[in-house]
């Protein structure tokens, strides 16, 4: 009987080690997850700045094509098309990224160079490579969303929300959605998002469109309309990754009580050209570690001495 009594508290206090031991380490579980989330972040941070070193090292050519809908409908009604040579500059104020095209086309017929403000209302394609920046912490809430497995890539998916103060404008913060990266490179592929609270101001000017409709007999209120946005950055150069396609989707309430097409805006980025700034660390890092040779000698010319040299585009 003694011996009973005497084993029992010792079982009972083995049993409460154990406990222990079970909460700790489900604690242990719950924090190595945000641990690992702080980690990939500071990772993405890192990736955000090479990218914006890039951001001047570059342009392309952008085709713009709008597409426009009877939404009540569902019919296409026109379209037009849009091409401008497309190149990124940086802002003396506040050092921002800032897009700035040359019109060179309008619907397949060459036009006088000139600049033109497309007041889309959305922010720069490559501008989302700034999304995990230290400049844009605290601008953004994410959680990890799985991964996923695309063509030959493995995706880190992330949902964020973003915190600016006017949602849905040129701000990268003024959107909300899901981001994918490679889990290899950490290299950006695809965003897909919508201005942040768009669901729940949709949810009440829709009631609000309904009441003023019922009531008065006439459509009093504006009907609500939603917007959405993808871009994919589906080019590899050198390490990172560019945009080659940005899509903004425009819907507007209709009488079904469903969201009907009122617009489709398809931005195509093609023909990218590199060039250098003339960096030090770029110039170092050209040049080849093996010892110098002489280059080899040029072929002979087999074109007359008084031949004009041929003349290329770069």
């Amino acid at each position: 009987m003694l011996a009973a009594v005497a084993v029992t508290p010792l079982l009972r206090a083995q049993e409460k080690a154990q406990e222990q031991e079970q909460a700790q380490g489900q604690d242990n579980a719950a924090a190595d997850p945000n641990k690992e989330m702080s980690n990939l972040l500071d990772l993405l941070a890192k990736r955000a700045e090479l990218y914006r070193q890039h951001a001047l090292k570059f342009n392309c050519t952008e085709s713009v094509i709008r597409s426009f809908y009877d939404p009540e409908k569902g019919e296409f009604k026109r379209r037009d098309r849009e091409v401008y040579d497309y190149i990124f500059t940086e802002s003396g104020k506040n050092g921002n990224l800032e897009e700035d095209r040359m019109l060179i086309e309008e619907n397949g017929k060459p036009v006088r160079h000139s600049s033109r403000d497309l007041q889309l209302q959305i922010p720069p394609a490559y501008a989302w490579s700034q999304i995990f920046s230290e400049r844009n912490r605290g601008r953004f809430l994410f959680r990890p969303a799985g991964k996923v497995l695309k063509g030959y890539r493995l995706l880190i998916q992330l949902d964020f929300v973003g915190a600016a103060a006017e949602p849905g404008g040129a701000d990268i913060a003024g959107w909300s959605g899901q981001v994918s990266v490679d889990s290899t490179t950490l290299n950006l592929y695809t965003i897909e998002a919508e201005p942040s609270g768009q669901q729940a101001r949709v949810e009440a000017e829709a009631l609000k469109y309904q009441r003023a409709f019922a009531i008065m007999g006439v459509p009093l209120a504006s009907k609500p309309r939603t917007r959405s946005l993808a871009v994919t950055f589906g080019l590899d150069h050198e390490g990172l990754t560019y945009p080659t396609d940005s899509s903004l989707e425009k819907f507007v309430y209709v009488r079904s009580g469903e969201q009907g097409r009122e617009e489709r805006t398809s931005l195509r980025y093609r023909d990218y050209r590199f060039f250098k700034v003339g960096t030090k660390e770029e110039e170092a890092r050209d040049k080849p570690s093996g010892p110098e040779t002489p280059p080899p000698a040029p072929p002979p010319d087999p074109s007359p001495p008084d031949a004009d040299p041929p003349h290329g585009r770069m």
